[in-house]
């Protein structure tokens, strides 16, 4: 079995934790000199790392910021806590499971600004699964048993998926939530989940992102991959979103869906690090309309209220309502949509 595909179980979040504590370095070098925010964001390519890319192109001119490579949202949080990043973007869901476990370093985290929802892509492949099959003696290839076909996420009970970063977590919250009884493989990335979906060391990929998520847009009707439809019930905090990949011939499909956050640490009011943070959290306000309506990111069309914590402290009350005030009739068109 591929090394990368060796937390299982309860061992899961141990295995990420550890992968994320060896990480955090590497990353941090390669941060420009004459960054003024290190935002960590996601896998290069990846939404969360376009967004933070389009937060320079739109605010680079009042304050620099740059994306530092992560897994995702899970890594983001140890990134920051460990002073590499000053802000990071996060799945709601993820930080709040992350302080519950009583985290000090990440119980003063504030607010910024909402962002759009992750989805939960579940990739399966189109002529099914045959990981049940019984391989012919000396021959080696698969024979008696068919495939089976994985259309619907509730078919997934009982079966062996492969969750890629941050998705991780999230597959044992709603594992645990719809009593899926899943069994659950851990990949540091989309490359190798697919490669263990091919080879049948699982039978489905959970990977986290905004819409479109080009790990999953890259892909064509003859890859020998679909995305299965999310057919249950939504628990808080999750809701259920409704998107379309043509690549994949998938109109109209439902995706389970988490807000995203981006959070700051705490900084000295009025001191360097917090002027800076204030003063892109104003940029973004007040060119949401551009943000939204340009040649960005498509997930910035999500953004309904800039003023929106989704119960978290928010950064700076007196720049919080001039915040507003600069978003509030972004905000309402937005809502008219």
């Amino acid at each position: 079995m591929n090394a990368s595909l060796l937390c299982f179980g309860r061992r899961l979040i141990m295995c990420a934790a550890v992968g994320l504590a060896g990480a955090v370095p590497a990353h941090a070098q390669g941060t420009p000199a004459d960054c003024d925010l290190r935002i960590a964001g996601g896998p290069a390519g990846k939404v969360y790392e376009l967004m933070i890319r389009d937060m320079q192109a739109a605010c680079g001119s009042a304050v620099r910021v740059c994306p530092v490579t992560s897994t995702g949202g899970l890594q983001n949080l140890s990134l920051i806590a460990a002073n590499e990043a000053e802000l990071g973007i996060v799945q709601l869901d993820t930080l709040k499971e992350m302080m519950a476990g009583g985290d000090e370093a990440l119980q003063s985290l504030q607010a910024v600004m909402p962002l759009h929802g992750n989805l939960l892509h579940v990739l399966v492949l189109a002529e099914g699964s045959k990981v049940d099959a019984v391989k012919l003696p000396l021959l080696g290839k698969m024979g008696a048993g068919s495939a089976t076909r994985f259309d619907k996420v509730s078919q997934l009970r009982g079966r062996t998926v492969v969750a890629v970063g941050s998705a991780q977590l999230m597959a044992r919250s709603i594992d645990a939530q719809y009593r899926l009884g899943l069994q659950l493989l851990a990949a540091d990335n989309d490359a190798d989940a697919l490669r263990a979906l091919r080879a049948g060391q699982a039978e489905a990929v959970f990977t986290l992102g905004g819409w479109p998520l080009p790990a999953v847009a890259q892909h064509r009707a003859g890859s020998g991959l679909m995305l299965a439809d999310f057919d249950l019930q939504a628990n808080t905090p999750y809701a259920v979103a409704t998107r379309s990949y043509p690549n994949l011939q998938a109109y109209n499909l439902r995706f389970l869906t988490a807000p995203n956050v981006l959070v700051t640490r705490t900084f000295k009011a009025g001191g360097t690090a917090w002027k800076r943070v204030a003063a892109l959290q104003r940029c973004l306000a007040t060119h949401l309309d551009e943000l939204q309506e340009g040649r960005y990111q498509p997930a910035w069309k999500e953004i309904r209220d800039v003023r929106a914590s989704h119960g978290l402290p928010l950064f700076g009350v007196a720049v919080a309502e001039s915040t507003a005030a600069a978003g509030s009739n972004a905000a309402a068109r937005a809502k008219a949509r």
